[in-house]
């Protein structure tokens, strides 16, 4: 007998199945060629599909169900701690209510059958990724003479004897303009 338990809310109703999903994104490097080389673009969270029959003489339960998903925290919907055989088999602990939740009447059987989908909140990779240190780019190394940068050291370079008769001669004609003939 399967079970859904989300934080301490135990999730009612009978015949739970429970369905887990986990992308790949890859994509084709193949070119022009027939080659079945991919890129890999990473790992996505997993996604917990359930669907859970409710009796509907126990309407209050499928009431509690909904609200527990509609759940908010700081403006997402709250994240729960899952226990489940499927979800925690596959390394899947906490997760948050994602997609469409729906309850369907099933006359024949006097029940409503319940699906939603409870998306993982910081996948195992996407923890692995935040452990890894930043690449930092090296320095590119060429041999040669150093040249001293004026505009890195912030001090005014010395001007030749030529530059400072001619910054002279600019000053006095900004003087003389400035001044108003």
């Amino acid at each position: 007998m399967s079970f859904l338990l989300l934080d301490d809310f135990t999730v009612p109703g009978y015949g739970l199945q429970a369905s887990l999903s986990n992308k790949f994104k890859d994509e084709d490097a193949s070119g022009e060629t027939s080659s079945t080389s991919t890129a890999k673009k990473g790992t996505k969270g997993k996604r917990l599909e359930c669907k859970i029959y409710i009796r509907f003489k126990d309407e209050a339960d499928l009431r509690a169900l909904t609200r527990v998903a509609e759940q908010t925290s700081g403006g997402d919907n709250k994240v729960y701690a899952i226990t489940n055989r499927t979800a925690n088999a596959a390394g899947m602990r906490q997760g948050r209510f994602s997609g469409d939740f729906k309850a369907d009447e099933q006359e024949g059987k006097r029940c409503w059958l319940v699906s939603f989908t409870i998306a993982e909140h910081i996948s195992v990779p996407e923890r692995a990724e935040s452990r890894e240190t930043p690449k930092t780019a090296e320095a590119q190394q060429s041999e040669g003479e150093t040249v001293a940068s004026s505009t890195t050291s912030g001090a005014k370079p010395e001007l030749s004897w030529f530059e400072k008769k001619l910054k002279a001669v600019n000053d006095a004609l900004g003087d003389y303009d400035a001044g108003g003939k």
